[in-house]
């Protein structure tokens, strides 16, 4: 238990710089509705967090608020309290309570892509991707947040490489060109730190690692330039490339039988 208390205080460290990020660049209005949505969140998902733990006669499962924090750092915008409340149930139930706390995929992913697909009009998606100012400085704190993870190992940093790779294959090939600018658009960093190269949702080879971030930014590009319903395309992209993380693992030790 102690040492699930220091990751979570590490975790929360890494991703308080890019929430902290997030509400410079709000505005004090906006600033505020993000901190009532956070005090929302991990009040829903303490309360779900306790009640399954009772019932399941065990104690609440670990990593609710980086959980939370995660959620609340990858909305574009304050959003409405009832949706995004109905999204964090989601996520908390059928990301982690339903395993027992233990998640399979990242709860916030799970989250955010069913605000996505369920809201498409409530706040939770960019509208247009390349009329947003770049943000650098929201880039350059979830880079600082994504040092800490990596320095706890909580970050496989393969899994980075090979989304570089891929962003930049993939830009070449949808767009003619390498676009510089693309990873201090929208929430591409934030993204491929803390969603796709977390430990717990990567491959767990080093070669998979590697196909695993690649395919997630090669999806990043291909759907920033194919899919104007999804501008951003990192949540979809992600959420694929777990999905198909297990997969990987298999892919890469498969040897065909010689009879």
């Amino acid at each position: 238990m102690l040492i699930k208390l220091i990751e979570n205080k590490y975790k929360v460290a890494g991703l308080s710089l890019p929430l902290a990020a997030r509400l410079y660049s709000d505005g004090t209005e906006a600033a505020v509705d993000r901190l009532m949505l956070l005090v929302l969140a991990l009040f829903i998902a303490y309360a779900l967090g306790a009640k399954f733990a009772r019932e399941a006669d065990r104690p609440i499962g670990p990593g609710i608020i980086p959980f939370v924090l995660m959620f609340v750092v990858f909305l574009p915008a304050p959003v409405s309290l009832v949706s995004a409340g109905v999204a964090i149930c989601f996520g908390s139930i059928f990301g982690r309570e339903v395993f027992g706390g233990k998640p399979i995929l990242p709860p916030a992913l799970i989250a955010l892509a069913f605000a996505l697909f369920s809201y498409p009009d409530d706040g939770f998606q960019l509208r247009h991707l390349f009329d947003q100012t770049q943000d650098p400085v929201f880039a350059a704190a979830s880079l600082a947040g994504g040092t800490i993870y990596l320095w706890k190992g909580f970050l496989a940093w393969r899994v980075v490489a090979g989304a570089a790779l891929g962003s930049v294959l993939g830009s070449q090939l949808t767009m003619g060109s390498i676009s510089w600018e693309q990873p201090l658009l929208g929430t591409y960093v934030a993204g491929v730190l803390f969603l796709a190269a977390g430990v717990e949702s990567a491959p767990r080879s080093e070669n998979a690692r590697w196909l695993h971030g690649f395919t997630v930014g090669m999806l990043i590009m291909v759907i920033r330039s194919a899919d104007p319903d999804q501008p951003d395309g990192v949540v979809f992209a992600a959420l694929l490339g777990c999905l198909f993380a297990p997969l990987l693992d298999k892919l890469v030790k498969w040897r065909p039988r010689h009879e």
